[in-house]
């Protein structure tokens, strides 16, 4: 079976593909529908990574937030026409052979095995027409789900294995740095799983206002101080995470606990001094596995939820061709709104 698809082959440059799919027994053929752009595929697409590293990338599809209809499926775990979320980590055959032994551990988990894949970073991703994918990485959506709001499944399902990292006990405060697509959905999550206090911080006053929490700080108000947060979620990354990690160490309480979910390409400089003084704990959280994915559905068949969320797009973009993938990418980096444009695939 033969497929479009688009790689990513130098910074701004797609070729187009054309694939031949080989569906395996354990494998379903998807037909993919809705995706969107998240910062990483930005980040390959401009090329803000260090030229070795993109050297062992290109070519590469990017996109790892998807929803498809299957085509086809040989194990006959799956209807033709049903729609499925793409969970694009995966975790090779050979798992049994793994040394690393985080796959059973409940604050880890199978998104921390380095033997892994991931989709659009060491795995080709879903910017194709279609995909052949095991049926163990592939979770059905709710029937009355909007697909456009089920490319979100990813974000939420990193927001849920964030707190499971923790295994918060109900009734922290927490506070939220980052006023970007993460912080909102990390703190809309949150508001649903957490019976604590959250508050939320950032730069910008318009999107804060967007956000439903106990209380919005700008970045660097004095007014902060006065929470006691016990737990902090740092979601800025880029240039500003240095920034943002070190109001976090000055303002947490003594023993608290700190989540980094940024991601920044240069080293950050951060107060180490304090982080001891005041025995805090660090830890870094990115990605998720299927029990997340399966949580995430869940929570968005919440009505409530769903309209929490639903702002968040923007408005949707036909892809017809590799012309209209570019122009996405270009609008997606110009960006500055809270949310995002989600692509409907039209191949």
């Amino acid at each position: 079976m033969l497929g479009k698809s688009f790689k990513i082959v130098e910074p701004r440059r797609f070729d187009l593909y054309i694939d031949d799919l080989v569906c395996a027994p354990d494998e379903a053929i998807v037909k993919i529908e809705y995706a969107a752009i998240c910062k990483a595929d930005l980040r390959y697409y401009i090329g803000a990574r260090d030229k070795r590293t993109l050297g062992f990338k290109y070519p590469m599809n990017l996109l790892h937030e998807a929803v498809g209809s299957i085509i086809l499926d040989k194990t006959n775990r799956f209807k033709v026409g049903e729609r499925v979320v793409l969970v694009p980590n995966i975790i090779p055959k050979t798992k049994h052979d793994c040394v690393h032994c985080v796959c059973e551990r409940a604050d880890l988990g199978e998104n921390y095995c380095p033997n892994s894949f991931f989709a659009s970073s060491n795995y080709n991703g879903f910017a194709r027409e279609y995909v052949n994918y095991p049926v163990d990485y592939l979770i059905k959506i709710p029937l009355d789900l909007e697909p456009q709001l089920a490319t979100f499944t990813e974000l939420i399902s990193v927001a849920i294995s964030a707190s499971r990292r923790l295994n918060l006990n109900g009734d922290e405060a927490i506070g939220v740095w980052g006023d970007g697509v993460l912080g909102y959905i990390l703190s809309t999550t949150l508001r649903y799983l957490h019976k604590g206090k959250i508050v939320v911080v950032g730069k910008n006053e318009d999107k804060l206002r967007q956000f439903k929490a106990h209380a919005h700080y700008l970045a660097g108000d004095p007014k902060l101080f006065e929470e006691e947060i016990q737990v902090a979620y740092e979601c800025v990354g880029g240039g500003f995470s240095a920034e943002a990690i070190n109001e976090i160490i000055d303002q947490i309480v003594v023993g608290g606990r700190i989540i980094l979910t940024g991601v920044a390409e240069e080293q950050v400089g951060i107060n180490t001094r304090k982080i001891l003084e005041k025995g805090l704990s660090l830890y870094g959280v990115t990605r998720s596995n299927r029990n997340d994915f399966k949580k995430a559905l869940t929570l968005l068949e919440n009505k409530e939820f769903q309209a929490d969320i639903s702002p968040l797009i923007l408005n949707e973009l036909t892809i017809s061709d590799i012309t209209d993938f570019y122009r996405a990418f270009e609008a997606e980096l110009g960006n500055k709104r809270l949310g995002k444009k989600i692509l409907r695939f039209n191949l």
